[in-house]
């Protein structure tokens, strides 16, 4: 059974989850507090993501470690307790718990920012579709409250390789570049590129989100 959203939110008052999680690095040695950009959740958003780390599920792909920094607006103070939720395709651009598969919830999930305004997910690197680069989709509860839903996008030069190979190509279908997404260049997209590095046969991403918690 899949927590619900108020479920969620009171795991995150509770403090439940907050024992024995990794440490993970800062996006940036220095906190630039610059509001991140409102993007669309889309069409393929779910209220039911499941409280892990690991969003994999056994879907193929190139592994990733997603670790955001989530700071407030105001004082670029870090913001704990927060519930930081992603979601994204698969390698071949599909989303789970839609269509045919609406039971499904692979590479969806929620976990609560430590003390530091921290967070991480195990998942693989996204595919792409029609229209759309590759992206991971984020949203941002406090309390009872969404305060921000944005995307994250990759550095071309080092995911285009795998967009190349098995399980990413996918029939006749082309890449999409950021700069012909439609949301990545009317919604702030460049500010919302991760840094990404080499750690094994995968990749680490970096994004430090800054939220306005009033209101």
């Amino acid at each position: 059974m899949h927590p619900t959203r108020r479920q969620i939110v009171k795991l995150c008052l509770g403090g439940l989850v907050l024992l024995n999680w990794p440490r993970v690095g800062l996006a940036s040695a220095t906190r630039a507090c610059r509001l991140s950009p409102e993007q669309t959740a889309g069409p393929f958003y779910l209220e039911d993501a499941l409280l892990r780390q690991d969003i994999t599920d056994g879907k193929p792909g190139v592994p990733l470690k997603l670790r955001f920094e989530v700071l407030r607006l105001e004082g670029c103070q870090p913001l704990g307790d927060a519930a930081l939720e992603v979601w994204h395709c698969d390698a071949q651009g599909a989303y789970s718990g839609v269509g045919d598969d609406q039971a499904s919830r692979f590479l969806r999930g929620v976990q609560i920012t430590d003390a530091a305004g921290r967070a991480e997910f195990r998942s693989i690197l996204p595919g792409f579709y029609p229209g759309r680069t590759n992206h991971v989709h984020v949203r941002v509860h406090l309390g009872e409250r969404d305060i921000h839903t944005g995307q994250l996008y990759f550095p071309e030069a080092i995911i285009l390789p795998a967009m190349t190979r098995p399980p990413y190509v996918h029939g006749s279908q082309e890449w999409t570049p950021r700069e012909q997404d439609y949301i990545y260049r009317t919604q702030g997209g460049e500010q919302s590129v991760a840094e990404l590095v080499k750690d094994g046969d995968g990749f680490i991403a970096r994004l430090t989100l800054v939220v306005e918690t009033r209101g």
